[in-house]
């Protein structure tokens, strides 16, 4: 087992001592002095042995060495650090999908309706499909096809001719008075009887037709004959240049 510090001094110490001699006389009066002074001496060394020893006990308290003859005082607690848990991270949180924005629903714009203006002669197509007679008169069987790119509107009843090869006017009728109006959409088609009686003027130039004058500015429509052979007239029936007739149906589909 290790010895202290203070057992090893000691130890020393006692060495010292046993090897000091005494004198072989006792000392004189002269040397008295000196004798005070050898007894300061050893004096002086106790003193310094107390305070060495008083060192080193109270360097064995504090230090590890622990106290003179007693148990070694225990080592400090390690100070233990606490390690911070690390927190959990937040989960995520998830965002919300923005619902699509409907697109907004377009306002429909108005279509203006086309404007429906009286048909022109050159936007219809007029023929006679066929002749017949009745009591010293002849009826022309006639139908109209609109050729127009929009609907248009005619009048029920027109003023109607009749007309030779030439054009020239055989028998003319005269305004109705008041009528009706037709819308007539593309590629429609009305239709009419034509009546004509007593032509008493000269042999007319084929082929003989039917016209329709419209009202407004319109024109005049020209139908189609049978056959350009056809000269077709009512006979006369009164004295030789007196004055024929003719009239028509209304128009309808």
């Amino acid at each position: 087992m290790d010895r202290s510090p203070v057992d090893r001094i000691l130890e020393e110490w006692n060495a010292v001592t046993k090897q000091a001699r005494r004198p072989d006389s006792p000392p004189s009066r002269s040397t008295v002095r000196g004798g005070l002074a050898g007894a300061g001496l050893a004096g002086a060394s106790l003193v310094v042995l107390a305070v060495v020893v008083a060192v080193v006990w109270l360097g064995r308290g504090n230090g590890p060495a622990g106290d003179v003859g007693g148990q070694p005082s225990a080592s400090p607690s390690a100070i233990t650090t606490p390690v911070p848990t690390p927190s959990a991270s937040p989960s995520p949180t998830a965002l919300a999908t923005p619902s699509p924005t409907p697109a907004p629903t377009p306002t429909p714009v108005p279509t203006a309706a086309p404007t429906t203006g009286p048909c022109h002669a050159s936007n219809l197509a007029a023929r006679i499909t066929m002749w017949e007679g009745a009591a010293g008169s002849r009826i022309a069987h006639v139908e109209v096809t609109s050729n127009a790119p929009t609907p248009c509107t005619m009048r029920a009843l027109d003023r109607p001719q009749l007309v030779d090869g030439k054009g020239s006017v055989l028998i003319d009728g005269t305004n109705p008075a008041a009528s009706a109006t037709l819308t007539i959409a593309p590629g429609g088609v009305l239709k009419t009887l034509v009546r004509a009686s007593n032509y008493c003027g000269p042999n007319p130039v084929a082929p003989t037709s039917v016209a329709f004058v419209l009202a407004g500015n319109a024109g005049r429509l020209v139908a189609t004959p049978v056959s350009p052979t056809d000269a077709t007239v009512p006979p006369c029936n009164g004295d030789p240049g007196s004055a024929g007739s003719i009239d028509m149906q209304p128009w309808a589909p």
